[in-house]
């Protein structure tokens, strides 16, 4: 089968006379970022979501990137301020990878904002959890979306899927220390050959996105790389820990540190509980002129919407869902303050608003996250579902059979959830009606804080309308 991954191999090694050329060339010209070659194709392949669309007119697409890739380091000291340095050590690792487009098919509804997620690999797999959490958005809105597989362990993955043959046969990502520059390549050539990658769109911003383990790398990319390379106007960090990942080999990072304060682009930090209470280092993140941290209260590290989304294709693809746990999976609503975060990053990206300082999550002598009498967490971003309580909404959960990694993480980064029991719902809320215009009450001052967007100021009240409190 001649699959584009074995049409660009020999193109791509061919690169080798280029490479020696630039390995003599000047600083300035290694630091400029390599033009990949993008290859698209015409079915879909791994991750595929057009059956999921809905009435959302959407293309889909895969599409496949190589070229000739750099490797960074860490250069003078790298402390805890982020302020770092990277110099380009060598510019000559071949790569194949693949990427997943979707857009408008219309250029009317093409809101100008291309998001660029690096997709998430701690499965072993390729997963947009991104777009996972964000998709109503997306799709909603007129963003265009592409997330690129950068690690090694993501294209090692999708080789061992027999369904897909040898779709990615040639695909090769040697190591994870030319990850930063295949990301700033798939910028580069959403700018320079956009008619491939997003047909007749043309973007007029680029924000990257990148959640979990990808946040980690994203925070030392908006550190180390963004400031070299310059190709993204905006970072949506989401649910980073509080160690980072190295620049490239031999780099030895701080125990913790913050995005740098001196950003030139725009960078969003959007933390759930869980994620503040394993990683208290992150809340050191000041606020700045360029710098947002939202700390979003009763939310989990993944929960029951984006588990269910990624269910969708993980179960088709790989052959994995979630599994069940000792207690009911976080059902917050996370993804909400996703939404409203992507929409302030696409003002701030575009007409330079800021969004609104969020208080922190308040914390008790010992450091720990304070609870209010219902088990739930007190200050930081608050939702409907937490200013209006049907549950105690937490991060603690278990597996009750399995012992796979797959079945742990999601048991464990899923969180839970606690419902209220009957007579304590009837205390609360007398009556449905009593309950339903708390909700409504709590939702109309969650967007005029700017923590959620409207449509999810009316799902918020839809479903409560279709609750059963009291029951």
């Amino acid at each position: 089968m001649n699959t584009p991954f074995r049409t660009m191999a020999g193109a791509t090694l061919r690169r080798g006379t280029l490479a020696a050329a630039l390995a003599c060339a000047s600083w300035s010209a290694l630091a400029a970022v390599p033009q990949a070659t993008v290859t698209p194709t015409a079915t879909p392949g791994f991750g595929a979501r057009a059956a999921f669309f809905g009435d959302a007119d959407f293309v889909e697409q895969e599409v496949h990137l190589s070229g000739l890739a750099r490797k960074f380091k860490g250069s003078g000291s790298l402390g805890s301020d982020g302020k770092w340095t990277a110099t380009v050590v060598s510019s000559a690792t071949p790569y194949n990878t693949m990427a997943i487009v979707r857009r408008p098919a219309d250029p009317a509804r093409f809101n100008g904002i291309v998001l660029v997620e690096w997709l998430n690999v701690s499965t072993g797999y390729p997963l947009d959890v991104d777009w996972g959490m964000a998709h109503e958005a997306i799709l909603r809105e007129g963003y265009a979306y592409v997330g690129v597989n950068v690690q090694k362990v993501g294209m090692q993955g999708v080789q061992k899927l027999k369904q897909f043959g040898d779709r990615y046969a040639a695909g090769s990502i040697p190591d994870d220390d030319i990850s930063y520059d295949i990301f700033s390549q798939t910028a580069q050539a959403l700018r320079d050959q956009s008619a491939l990658l997003l047909g007749n769109l043309k973007p007029a911003k680029i924000i990257a996105t990148g959640h979990s383990q990808s946040a980690m790398r994203l925070a030392t990319y908006a550190n180390a790389i963004q400031p070299l390379d310059q190709v993204y106007d905006g970072i949506l960090i989401h649910g980073r820990g509080g160690i980072g990942t190295r620049i490239g080999a031999g780099d030895s990072l701080p125990s913790s540190y913050v995005v740098r304060a001196d950003t030139k682009v725009p960078v969003f930090v959007l933390q759930s509980e869980m994620d503040v209470a394993f990683g208290p280092s992150t809340s050191k993140q000041p606020d700045g002129a360029k710098v947002r941290h939202w700390e979003v209260a009763g939310t989990s590290h993944a929960d029951q919407y984006l588990l269910d989304n990624i269910g969708e294709v993980s179960g088709r693809d790989v052959g994995w869902t979630p599994p069940g746990c000792g207690s009911p999976y976080n059902a917050s609503s996370f993804y909400m303050a996703e939404n409203a975060a992507i929409h302030h990053l696409k003002n701030w990206v575009t007409a330079g608003t800021a969004p609104p300082v969020a208080p922190r999550m308040e914390r008790d002598w010992l450091g720990f996250i304070k609870k209010d009498a219902h088990g739930n967490a007190v200050g930081g971003v608050r939702l409907p579902d937490l200013e209006v309580p049907i549950a105690k909404y937490s991060h603690a959960n278990f597996t009750t059979g399995s012992l796979a990694f797959l079945d742990l993480f999601a048991c464990v980064a899923g969180g839970n959830t606690t419902y209220f029991k009957a007579d304590k719902l009837k205390t609360l809320y007398p009556t449905h009606a009593d309950y339903v215009n708390k909700v409504k009450a709590a939702a109309d001052a969650a967007v005029a804080k700017g923590y959620i967007r409207p449509a999810d100021r009316d799902a918020a009240v839809k479903r409560a309308q279709a609750a059963a409190v009291p029951q």
